[in-house]
């Protein structure tokens, strides 16, 4: 609450007109303290949650590093990406891969014939019975037509539950003459019931007052892999190459294959696809790391002298930080990891007069190239069992050190936050309780010197009336 001037007019005493306010003024000292450090408090208390905000941006660039994806990133490349793309996770290996294309996968599809075509699909078609497939042999049923268009069979095959089965996606085909009901597994490639002695088609009519035909028959598709024939019931194979998924989009050129055995018969124009150690991913992961933890040095310097000045929470973190950068990594059989077991030893540097930390390129490169097993290790050994006691890698301990430091519950952070606002509720008491006083103090001087002003007043008024009645006489 603002104390406001007071001016009192007349002055008869000779006084200052503004008399209560000097004297207002000489008592606000301690209010100006109390503000002065409730601004100070405040400050405080927007920089520890930004340095908070930091902290949690640091511990999520260590846990990106906790896995296995952070330290295994492929690069993935195909001399023919029209005919065969490829993808790679962080399981694949580094190799060279030729590709032979000998037959996409395809899907099974059955159509209602011309015959049994309606003219008007969304009309009534009059039946009443029900329509029974299988797909994959397992027996699906539209219970009955009655009151049935194309359009609402279609419909209904579409609404079935399949349960474990993928099913079919039902349409309605106009040909130019007539609606035509289509059935397409979602499936690609052949059925292959357990215990049967071959493929089969997917999806077969059992009942139906309508006659179908098959229009495309299933394929799996065939390639061959460094020279060894693949079979896939899809174009997306995923379980040839571990952590490698190739997308088989064509035939691959000059490729002879038999239809009949299923075979290719001639191999033609290879595809090479590479898969490579993406070490420019890894480290940008591993740059990400670094900024984030020299963001909260810079941080914590710019603000030293100012909101954070004697303040040792920050001192306290930056500390337990470089502690964890600086402590040696262990093995569950040996005390420290070899021969990388500290960050220093990757070529990580701390400048000496802001602590801001760097890794030296050719150093690192070189460390990844020796030995990248271990490299990764650094960062993600952790314990296997609750009786392990090695010390636990780098990305794992910090983000475990920021967990600790920031949590709701015994934090060292938040009990500062805590502190600060609670000392700032303090302080917002007592300038309120300070202003109160000095309202009273001003209403007590303003009656104080206007009693004073109207008694001189009165005084000088009989004084003036006594000396004009000496003159009279």
């Amino acid at each position: 609450m603002a104390i406001g001037s007071v001016t009192i007019s007349g002055m008869a005493s000779g006084l200052p007109a503004d008399i209560v306010d000097q004297l207002l003024a000489a008592q606000q000292t301690r209010l100006k303290a109390l503000k002065r450090d409730k601004e100070f408090f405040t400050g405080q208390q927007t920089t520890i949650g930004d340095l908070e905000s930091k902290m949690l941006a640091l511990s999520t660039k260590a846990k990106e590093l906790q896995e296995a994806s952070a330290w295994s990133p492929h690069s993935v490349t195909s001399s023919d990406s029209d005919r065969v793309a490829a993808t790679a996770d962080s399981t694949a290996m580094a190799a060279n891969h030729a590709i032979i294309v000998g037959q996409l996968a395809t899907y099974d599809t059955t159509a209602m014939s011309a015959a049994s075509g309606k003219s008007d699909p969304t009309v009534d078609m009059g039946e009443a019975g029900s329509f029974d497939f299988t797909y994959n042999g397992t027996a699906f049923s539209v219970a009955s037509m009655a009151g049935y268009s194309l359009n609402d069979l279609a419909s209904a095959i579409n609404g079935i539950d399949y349960g474990s089965e993928s099913g079919v996606n039902a349409s309605v085909l106009f040909d130019g003459s007539v609606s035509r009901l289509v059935l397409t597994a979602k499936d690609s490639g052949t059925y292959k019931p357990s215990g049967a002695g071959s493929d089969t088609d997917r999806i077969a009519i059992t009942n139906s007052p309508f006659t179908f035909g098959q229009t495309t028959a299933p394929k799996d598709a065939v390639l061959k892999i460094d020279g060894i024939e693949v079979t896939s019931t899809k174009n997306q194979v995923t379980d040839a190459l571990t952590g490698v998924t190739l997308n088989l989009k064509s035939v691959t050129s000059g490729t002879v294959f038999d239809a009949d055995t299923q075979k290719i018969t001639s191999d033609g124009s290879a595809i090479n696809v590479t898969i490579a150690n993406d070490e420019t991913a890894l480290k940008t992961t591993l740059n990400g790391f670094v900024d984030s933890y020299n963001a909260i040095l810079d941080y914590v310097n710019q603000n030293k002298t100012g909101s954070l000045s004697g303040d040792s929470l920050s001192r306290s973190l930056v500390s337990q930080l470089r502690g964890v950068l600086n402590t040696p990594t262990g093995s569950a059989s040996s005390t420290a990891l070899t021969p990388f077991s500290t960050l220093a030893e990757l070529g990580l540097r701390t400048d000496q007069k802001s602590g801001k930390i760097s890794f030296n390129s050719s150093s690192l490169d070189s460390a990844l190239a020796s030995d990248f097993n271990n490299v990764s290790r650094l960062f993600t050994s952790k314990h296997a069992t609750s009786s392990d006691t090695f010390t636990e890698g780098v990305a794992h301990r910090m983000a475990d050190l920021i967990t600790s430091l920031t949590s709701s519950t015994g934090g060292a952070v938040t009990g500062k936050k805590d502190g600060l606002l609670a000392r700032i509720n303090r302080l917002d008491k007592d300038i309120e309780r300070e202003n109160s006083r000095l309202e009273k103090v001003k209403e007590r001087l303003t009656t104080k010197f206007s009693n004073l002003e109207q008694m001189i007043t009165k005084m000088n008024s009989a004084g003036s009336s006594l000396t004009n009645a000496l003159k009279s006489k």
